[in-house]
């Protein structure tokens, strides 16, 4: 009796983990198939990257979106996560922005010659001079240091 109890018990686990984990999986799976499925040319799109994109042409296994005007991208279908919506676009445009507004750089980080380190115009053309800006090193210190 012992041994068809312990029979019922590893029977009912079975069940129990097919019915909480395999069928609910096997169910976003076949919707997730469904909705790659359904893709075609001009779907609007989210991808897992967090990337909207609008598709120009699917194929088997790949989609080639374009992401803004005359900007490509060739992605794999999975990583399609879901159709979007009107709700998952919050468009920023350039409108909203002023290109003339240059906020001052608190944190030190306007650009930079790469190899003296220098600031430079935001344009990169020219070096900016700040030499009055920095402390001079105290005699003794390594110039490579920070002090």
């Amino acid at each position: 009796m012992q041994s068809y109890s312990t029979l019922i018990m590893i029977a009912l686990m079975v069940f129990a983990f097919y019915f909480l984990i395999l069928r609910p999986q096997k169910k976003r799976q076949q919707a997730i198939q469904n909705t790659l499925s359904s893709l075609q040319p001009g779907s609007r799109v989210l991808l897992g990257s967090g990337l909207f994109g609008t598709i120009v042409s699917i194929g088997d296994r790949q989609a080639v979106l374009e992401i803004s005007p005359g900007v490509e991208l060739t992605v794999l279908k999975q990583a399609i996560v879901r159709t979007a919506t009107e709700a998952d676009e919050d468009t920023v445009t350039d409108d909203e922005y002023d290109d003339d507004e240059v906020l001052a750089d608190p944190q030190g980080l306007a650009p930079r010659d790469t190899l003296s380190g220098e600031p430079v115009d935001r344009d990169g053309s020219t070096a900016v001079s700040h030499d009055a800006e920095r402390p001079t090193p105290s005699a003794g210190a390594d110039p490579q240091r920070p002090s």
